[in-house]
């Protein structure tokens, strides 16, 4: 089962996107995302030992330049284009949340379905992740986005939903002979979360994609995406052995948080482009698995 989801996970993801769609019921679980993040991070980290995440700091240069293109790269590019595009107030705070959202945890489940070893990607999703947790509340207050009280809340969520799961999983993953018995089911959980997750955040949203210029933040996040999954190219040609992990965690954005931010924080507009980001990265993602191959 894990073999069949891993080989299908991009039709998968599209099918769970049309599902969210269809079924704007699974938007009642919307509540429950930041726990379903957290046992998806908890899922992944799990299977890693501390041993496997300390071996990253060998490669500080690798770290450091997949977190330029969370701290940098993207930022950059959604304030220009929100610019050069007339984006509405509301629809430009959705670019901003998610031009610093964390990268996504998913990455290293993708380069290890590209054959790719999943403990570098993990690594320096977590580090990204991680610095975001500090970084993310902090520029949308310094933005004027936040009130100091909602940037200690989205800090709050972000703790809950990554901080927290990760140090636990790894504390976990010290009992070697706990784990190991489980680690097929474990797989499979963490696939699981993430469609689930798309779905509902996907259903959330469904009703309400119209009348806000859909096809500027269509084109906005694309660009966005294309230009993200091209600088991890390029990182890949100079870093051989981090080829796939390198693509995969440079050009993956998480697009859960920012849309959770949005809608408790915000509003429904703000969370537009997040929303657009877990249509379309699909179409890139399986785009570049077949364009990319593997590391089989």
């Amino acid at each position: 089962m894990t073999r069949v989801i891993k080989k299908y996970y991009g039709v998968l993801t599209l099918i769970c996107v049309l599902i969210g769609f269809l079924f704007p019921e699974f938007s009642v679980f919307s509540g429950y995302t930041p726990l379903l993040l957290a046992l998806l991070v908890f899922s992944l980290v799990v299977e890693h030992s501390i041993e496997d995440l300390g071996r990253i700091i060998h490669h500080p240069r690798f770290i450091a330049l997949i977190l330029a293109s969370t701290l940098l790269l993207y930022p950059i590019m959604g304030f220009i284009f929100s610019r050069i595009l007339g984006l509405d107030s509301d629809l430009s705070v959705g670019v901003i949340l998610l031009s610093f959202a964390p990268s996504p945890i998913v990455a290293a489940l993708w380069t290890e379905i590209s054959g790719g070893d999943g403990t570098p990607a993990i690594s320096a999703a977590l580090t990204s992740m991680l610095t975001s947790v500090a970084v993310y509340p902090a520029v949308l207050y310094v933005l004027g986005v936040a009130s100091p009280a909602v940037a200690f809340r989205v800090l709050s969520l972000l703790l809950f939903s990554v901080f927290i799961p990760a140090i636990l999983a790894l504390i976990l993953r010290l009992e070697v002979e706990l784990v190991q018995p489980v680690r097929d089911g474990i797989n499979i959980l963490s696939a699981i979360l993430g469609l689930l997750i798309i779905i509902v955040a996907v259903a959330h949203m469904s009703g309400a994609l119209g009348g806000w210029g859909v096809l500027r933040v269509v084109f906005l996040v694309s660009v966005m995406l294309l230009a993200g999954f091209i600088y991890g190219f390029l990182i890949g040609r100079r870093m051989p052995g981090y080829r796939v992990a390198s693509i995969y965690t440079s050009g993956m954005r998480d697009g859960v948080i920012p849309v959770g931010v949005a809608l408790t924080y915000f509003s429904s507009a703000a969370a537009l482009p997040a929303t657009i980001l877990l249509v379309v990265m699909p179409v890139f993602t399986g785009i570049v698995y077949y364009l990319v191959g593997t590391d089989d």
